[in-house]
């Protein structure tokens, strides 16, 4: 097993959503993992990978499919949905996706009534959608 920001990686088979990519806010929902969808979602973690593939490299089907997930804490790599200059500090939330798959798990700048995700941790830098980026995590 390796480490990832110096946390222990936990794997998840209870899965409500597969996940294509690295970097997205996952919340509980009921007994199910899912990418985080709503501004109101309660992060508890991020995926560190995709979720698991069959043979053939697809994505296994929700109820079939693992994926491996960290603590909000310290730094993390997220995947950020907006686009624009970033400065070091800058307060990160979580991202209204409103039911469109391919933004839900993303962060985003846009502060109005969403949970706060934690603040950007690098140098200034021009994001583009789906960029990943590290952001000091606070409990949101």
């Amino acid at each position: 097993m390796t480490t990832y920001s110096g946390l222990t990686p936990v794997n998840s088979n209870s899965l409500g959503t597969t996940f294509a990519q690295k970097g997205l806010l996952v919340k509980r929902n009921g007994a199910n993992i899912e990418a985080t969808d709503l501004k109101a979602d309660i992060p508890v973690g991020v995926t560190i990978d995709e979720s698991s593939r069959d043979a053939a490299g697809n994505l296994e089907a929700a109820a079939d499919a693992s994926v491996t997930i960290i603590p909000l804490s310290g730094v993390q790599y997220l995947t950020i949905h907006t686009a624009g200059l970033l400065t070091i500090g800058e307060s990160i939330y979580v991202h209204n996706a409103g039911g469109v798959a391919g933004e839900k798990g993303r962060v985003s700048t846009t502060a109005v009534g969403a949970k706060f995700v934690g603040y950007y941790m690098g140098e200034s830098y021009t994001s583009v959608s789906g960029d990943l980026i590290p952001v000091l995590c606070r409990s949101a």
